[in-house]
């Protein structure tokens, strides 16, 4: 089977091709609407929803030329619909519906973070070893930071996550304060490893918060970081990186400390984590025992959702959907029923 898979849940266009039978990835396509956003200092939701109307059709177009396949030779689409900007979701929805229409086959909506979850699993399609279940798993992203106690394929609970902001977006606001250019997470990240001393690293004692259970909270450390600028003279790039650097120590030893301590009360052996926070290099380099996906599949892709269909179809557990099937912003729980079948 053949099986086309979009995404369009924030400010990436992506489409990517799977064939189940020679579980293969044929096609891996991004389209980036960053340099869209940098003027706004974010993401604006209209904004990204125009892109996807610009960017999406040339994403699928070029995902369906790299495989070498029409339209007509997918045997199932697959676009995820939820959580996401809801005018986002519905591009990526309206436009794989009317490709399913149009080439009379089926579709199917699937959970974006779900995708996420499992998206270390695509090194199987290249021929090489996933990391060995039970996981404590992490998505950690702009707008996501929760975890999750995976035991199998489809078989996992949702711990908790973050209380207010989540990691990628204190990165962004930490980076708004001190003026720099949206995104700011992949920036800080690249000036601290290039630039940042260890007296950088620790020169400001920014909280980290002292949260129950296996939830983090970085609302705390937000404040602290503004009120610290307040008395900064931010023309002074030494303080600025100092600021930046602390800030980042403070965000990843927030999140490692509370994965290292859920994974002990837990006892599991395996820790993987994804989502875009996940390409950060500091981060990596403090969890050397964890598994990442490659930085290009810890961002949003079509590929963790191609994979996430392939296995489901595997599974026989690919539903599809009617014509009528819509959108959500977000979820009212992260349990296995609503992150998989509607």
């Amino acid at each position: 089977m053949k099986l086309l898979a979009v995404d369009t849940s924030c400010d990436e266009s992506c489409a990517a091709i799977i064939d189940t039978d020679r579980w293969a990835l044929l096609s891996d396509v991004i389209h980036s609407h960053v340099d869209s956003m940098k003027k706004f200092g974010g993401i604006v939701p209209e904004i990204a929803s125009r892109e996807h109307l610009r960017g999406l059709p040339l994403a699928v177009h070029e995902a369906l030329e790299l495989a070498q396949l029409k339209p007509t030779d997918i045997d199932h689409y697959v676009v995820t619909n939820r959580p996401g900007l809801i005018g986002a979701l519905l591009v990526g929805l309206s436009f794989t519906k009317s490709l399913a229409f149009a080439s009379q086959k089926p579709f199917s909506t699937l959970n974006h973070i779900e995708a996420h979850l499992f998206s270390p699993l695509l090194t199987t399609l290249e021929g090489k070893k996933a990391p060995p279940f039970p996981w404590l798993a992490c998505v950690v992203s702009g707008g996501h930071t929760e975890i999750f106690h995976v035991e199998s394929l489809f078989n996992y609970t949702w711990l908790g996550g973050t209380l207010d902001d989540a990691a990628g977006e204190a990165f962004d606001k930490v980076g708004k304060l001190l003026q720099l250019s949206y995104p700011a997470g992949p920036k800080i990240d690249k000036w601290a490893r290039e630039s940042a001393t260890q007296e950088h690293r620790s020169r400001h004692k920014f909280p980290k918060a002292r949260t129950e259970s296996h939830t983090l909270s970085f609302s705390g450390l937000k404040t602290a970081v503004a009120l610290q600028v307040k008395k900064t003279d931010l023309s002074n790039s030494d303080e600025v990186l100092s600021i930046a650097a602390s800030a980042q120590e403070a965000i990843l030893d927030a999140i490692v400390d509370k994965l290292l301590h859920s994974q002990q009360i837990l006892g599991v052996p395996t820790l993987v984590l994804t989502g875009g926070v996940a390409c950060n290099s500091r981060l990596r380099e403090k969890l050397p025992q964890a598994h990442f996906p490659s930085p290009k599949h810890c961002s949003d892709n079509a590929a963790m959702v191609a994979l996430l269909a392939g296995y489901y179809a595997k599974d026989n557990r690919l539903k599809i959907e009617p014509w009528s099937a819509t959108a959500y912003p977000s979820l009212d729980s992260f349990s296995p029923h609503s992150m998989g079948e509607k």
